[in-house]
Parts: C-alpha cells; structure tokens; sequence
C-alpha cells in the first residue's frame, strides 16, 4: 500500500491538511538515524524539492549508549550535509537526569529528548516538530495506557497534529517503513537498545503484542490503532460539552459545588481536570487518585480540605470548590512583630506579600474615605492610640467590636476567611497586648474612631502591588 511514492503522496496529504506544504513553512524534524525517522527525513526532504516545506533536522544524544550513540550523530549529520539540510545537535546525560529525578531510563530520555525539539523549534523558529513514531507506536502506546488504567483521553495516544507536533506516519507500519528504506536504499542505523526487555515498551513490542496477535486477534494493532481513531473523535466532542460544563460552574473563587453536583461523574472528571490544568498550569501528575479527591469534596456536606501534589490543595467551603497554593512568603511568623509607632511615617515592603505604609495626615480626603471604604486601609486618631504592631494572630486574640468585645477566631469564621489563611493574614495589633486593632482588608476595631472633620489622622494602609498614593 505504502511503497515509495504511495508513502511520498500519503505525506504530502498529510502536511497539506496542516497548511504545512509549502516554502514558507519551516519543519524541525527529530532524527535519531533509525528506519523510521530516516524514512521521514528522505520523504519530507523529497516533499521540499517538489516546493514543499523547509527542513531542520534535530538530533537528541542522550549519553547512554557512548560510542555506538556518537557515531550515530555524525550519520544524521553527515545524511543531513550531503543533502543540504541544516543540523543541530544536542547532547546529554540522561542517566545522571534520570538518577537526579527520579525517573526511569525511558522516561528521562523523553522529558530531555523533548525539551531539546522544544527549544530548538523556538530558537529556529519552525512551524511544527515532525516525528516518525507510526502506526505500530501508536497501538503499543495505547496498550501501555490501558496496562496502566488510563481514561477514555488517554485512549486517543497520539494525535496526527497536536498544534505542536506532526506525526505524518500514524497510519504507516513499520513493516512499510523498513520497505520503503529498502527500496530507496537507505542504510538506516540500528539501536540494540530497541531490541532488549530491560523496558516496559519493548516488552509490549517483542512479547505482549505478538502473543495477542498470535493467540487472540490476528489484527490487535488494527483494532488498537481503529481504538486511538475512535476515542480521538469523542475526546474532541467531551471536550467541547466540558468547555460548557466548565462555564457554568466558574464562579469567583473556584467551582460552584451546586453547579458541580448537577453534572454526570464522567463530565465532572472532565471539568476537575480543566479546574486543575487551568488553576496550576499544567495537567501533569493529575492522577485518577488526586481525580477523585477533588470529587469526594464535591459531596462533602461540611468544610473539608485535601492535600494534592506539588504543594496544592483543594478545600470545599462556602458552596465553592476552590485550588490554592501557599506563597513562600505567606507562611506563619508566630513569633515576628514589627512595631509601629505613630510617632512617624514609615513603609514596610512584603509582610506576608504585602507592602504597607504609615503616614500622618492633616485630614482625610474623598479619595481616604474611597480607600477606608474598600478596607485597604484604616484610619485612626493618634491621640487615642499608643503604639501598634504588625503581625500574625495568636492564641487569646480579641477585637473589640460595636457589639461587644469577641474572639479574632469567630470573627473570622463569621467573615468566612479561608481556615488556610488565618493563620497568615496580617493584623494590626496594640503593642503588647491580644487585642486586634485591623484586620488588614477587613474589620477595624471601635478603637480610636475618627470623629472630628480637619484633625490629623493616621492612615495604614497595603498593596499588594505598588502604592502610588
């Protein structure tokens, strides 16, 4: 089906679906010197000739197979001089990135691989990354994920055009690829490494995929591969109805746990995973379990929170589902005070990410009454106040209030202040006491009320960014 020119026309079908056959586009290909990217390279540098796209070959040294491994390279790069095609080299030590992560041989070699093609794309400024991997990579990939207990997007495994990456050859064998090598009479280089079972993708390639073939399905790869196709097609739709679902629930703060307890458990998954993604920036390591964390707070009757990974958390309050990360600089100082004063004027940058200023003023203006109003700042009578400090709550804090004195605790339950804030929001305190004269953006105490319009005031106010006052 796949021979010379079938393989060459298939291609240029490929690349002509992604606007990405034509002289102005640019193409880094990853060539590791094997039949397959071989094959890639000599089909995409016969497209260019014929006024397709330009060329960039890339290749990935990972440190491991020394020798063998560096006499590859010079092949690539003297494959890439002989036709014109430009070279880049990049080289590393997986092994000791591996070690350093604690990640696998394999999975270190594609996270290093990966980010290699990544920067060179951007530094060469080319339109895709093309790789070789074909029909038979795409059924071994879905047959690891299943191994694994992936969901129904994990079944899709590859994707032809990701906006990123092309694979042009995922309706390709391998068995066409080493006869289409064989007719142009390429000599492609062989990487024993491919052929032991010290891994778990070349035990599916050499044992688990010819044993199904053998004694279940003739055509497993057919039917893995028909699988991929499938499940592409109603990923794409999924996501689509979940980019709806998603809508609904956004609410300030996180999810609406109304709006989340409405949705079917298959199209809530979808959504938690775009809250996570959308909230941390990246879907990696949201596992089925930190899935179905984020769900049992979705049924949680009372407030409850759940560790996830990499210093996230979620908690369910207030009928909102929310996603928060504790800032470096936002940890408990249970100990630290600063003192303030209000004998002058001072600024103080980043207590708990916030900077904050004291200045006497002759009187307040509309702009002073705008900011009392929005509680990023207070303002009090100097003369009814000694000195204060800034810092964290402790035990025994109190606020004196119109209604009576009460304890800073169940005021802050009653303001519905995140139970993971408390103990980091910064007070204005009277020096040497528990007694709470600010909660910095939120209620002041009765304490030093101003009264009388034209008498000097002290303002203290924040920003989290900067103050322009």
């Amino acid at each position: 089906m796949y021979r010379r020119m079938n393989l060459q026309k298939h291609t240029a079908r490929v690349l002509r679906a992604h606007d990405l056959l034509c002289p102005q586009r640019t193409l880094l290909v990853a060539c590791s010197g094997g039949t397959d990217s071989l094959v890639l390279l000599d089909v995409l540098d016969f497209l260019r000739a014929a006024d397709g796209a330009q060329l960039v070959c890339a290749h990935y040294e990972h440190g491991i197979r020394g020798a063998e491994a560096r006499a590859d390279a010079r092949f690539v790069a003297e494959f890439c001089a002989a036709r014109g095609i430009p070279f880049v080299l990049g080289t590393g030590d997986v092994p000791a990135y591996a070690r350093a992560h604690g990640h696998s041989i394999e999975t270190a070699a594609r996270i290093c691989r990966y980010d290699f093609l990544h920067r060179v794309r951007a530094e060469r400024g080319c339109d895709a990354v093309v790789l070789a991997h074909h029909a038979d990579d795409l059924a071994e990939t879905v047959l690891l994920r299943i191994l694994r207990g992936t969901g129904p997007a994990g079944l899709v495994g590859m994707r032809e055009w990701d906006g990123l990456h092309l694979r042009p050859f995922l309706a390709v064998t391998r068995v066409q690829l080493a006869r289409y090598a064989a007719e142009r009479g390429l000599t492609p280089r062989h990487d024993a490494t491919n052929d032991t079972l010290d891994t778990r993708r070349n035990r599916v390639r050499h044992e688990l995929l010819p044993y199904l073939a053998h004694t279940y399905n003739p055509a497993a790869r057919d039917a893995l591969t028909r699988l991929s196709g499938l499940a592409a097609e109603e990923e794409d739709l999924l996501t689509h109805l979940a980019e709806d679902a998603y809508g609904c629930a956004a609410c300030p703060g996180g999810l609406s746990l109304a709006v989340l307890r409405t949705l079917h458990a298959a199209m809530q998954r979808r959504v938690l995973r775009l809250f996570w993604m959308r909230t941390t920036g990246t879907a990696q390591d949201f596992s089925y379990l930190h899935e179905e964390r984020l769900r049992a707070l979705v049924s949680a009757d009372h407030a409850v929170r759940v560790e996830m990974q990499r210093g996230w958390y979620a908690a369910a309050r207030y009928g909102v589902l929310t996603l928060m990360q504790l800032s470096p600089m936002k940890v408990p100082l249970e100990n630290e005070e600063i003192l303030l004063p209000l004998s002058r004027e001072y600024a103080i940058i980043n207590f708990q990410g916030m900077e904050f200023h004291l200045r006497r003023l002759s009187r307040m203006t509309a702009d002073d009454w705008r900011r009392a109003q929005e509680r990023t700042a207070v303002y009090a009578d100097p003369a009814a106040l000694s000195a204060l400090v800034l810092r964290t709550r402790r035990a025994g804090d109190y606020m004196r209030l119109p209604v009576g004195r009460r304890k800073l605790k169940d005021i802050l339950i009653d303001d519905k202040i995140p139970r993971e804030e408390r103990d980091t929001l910064p007070l204005l305190a009277i020096a040497g006491t528990s007694e709470i004269f600010w909660i910095a953006g939120g209620r002041r105490s009765v304490l030093a009320p101003v009264t009388i319009p034209g008498e000097p005031v002290v303002r203290i106010a924040y920003d989290e960014g900067d103050d322009s006052q």
